[in-house]
């Protein structure tokens, strides 16, 4: 991550006057209809002298809205990927009630208009904002002369007319579709968290494993093994990953287990990330544990081939 981003935290009193183009809407995966949207800010900003900003709320809205359970990212995944996108600035606040209650127009001139110093606007055509969400991009145009702000609507759509959305990319990582859902997002799918004690089984299989405990409420793909790319101390590894239960020894809850190829090093109680890259079959009860093992080296050759073929 970039060393120079700003991060104002409105919930502190932080502001930042510097005339803005600002992004709006939850962003949740930053796929690539969110980057095409980010890109536009970025061009705006830079052809009127403005600053790329983007306004993100510290727990996705959706989360109080309808109780949704899980996400494709965090806010800190948020930041990290925009950054990389070349934004520097950051506008944070909570989605709490006393924002929620605040009307569309009320939101213009209390958020984007005093704290940002918005000059531009840019969302998505599906962006709605204000108390129960009566806002939208009618509502944006109609306000831009009483708030000296101009707006830019872009669509989602991919070259074939298919329409992008977070929900999508959900449902194909929860459906093991994990080729699309990366398509869709731009980058490999990651999850993060620390590294904490299992079973230990996977050592007495020849097959040791980092159990990993997230470190949020992060949509889990179909259970199952993946081809994975594990970053550990800031360097990547290539692993095979488990998602599931392990039938083979009758669990009875869900887990990520992974298995890092030629890696021998402890590290236990490291924060790692771990991105899907392929799926390889369903998660599987053998009849006995020699038929796992012969299972699992099956796994790891297909591994080796695919990483030689096509990742390397």
């Amino acid at each position: 991550m970039k060393n120079n981003i700003k991060i104002y935290d409105l919930d502190r009193g932080m502001t930042d006057f510097e005339p803005k183009a600002i992004a709006l809407g939850n962003f949740d995966g930053i796929h690539i209809g969110h980057q095409k949207l980010i890109k536009k800010n970025i061009e705006l900003a830079h052809q009127l002298n403005l600053v790329p900003s983007v306004l993100l709320f510290k727990e996705n809205s959706k989360k109080t809205l309808i109780d949704e359970k899980d996400y494709l990212t965090s806010l800190d995944d948020k930041i990290e990927i925009l950054a990389q996108m070349g934004l520097d600035t950051f506008c944070i606040l909570e989605f709490d009630e006393e924002f929620r209650s605040l009307s569309p127009k009320d939101f213009i001139a209390k958020i984007l208009y005093k704290k940002l110093n918005t000059k531009y606007i840019v969302v998505g055509e599906d962006y709605r904002f204000g108390k129960n969400a009566m806002g939208d991009i009618e509502k944006l145009r109609t306000l831009q002369d009483e708030f000296a702000y101009q707006t830019k609507v872009v669509d989602f759509e991919l070259d074939n007319g298919e329409k992008i959305s977070s929900g999508t990319i959900k449902n194909l990582i929860k459906n093991g579709d994990i080729n699309k859902a990366n398509t869709y997002l731009g980058r490999p799918y990651k999850i993060r968290g620390e590294v904490v004690d299992g079973h230990k089984r996977g050592r007495t299989l020849n097959f040791p494993t980092a159990n990993l405990k997230m470190n949020f409420s992060y949509t889990i793909p179909k259970d199952g093994v993946y081809l994975t790319r594990v970053n550990v101390g800031g360097k990547n590894h290539f692993a095979l990953s488990n998602v599931g239960s392990n039938p083979t020894f009758e669990n009875d809850f869900r887990k990520v287990e992974t298995y890092i190829l030629d890696f021998n090093e402890d590290i236990y109680g490291e924060n790692i990330a771990i991105e899907f890259l392929e799926f390889f079959r369903d998660d599987m009860k053998f009849d006995s544990v020699d038929d796992l093992i012969k299972q699992m080296e099956m796994d790891k050759k297909q591994a080796i081939d695919m990483i030689n073929n096509k990742y390397l």
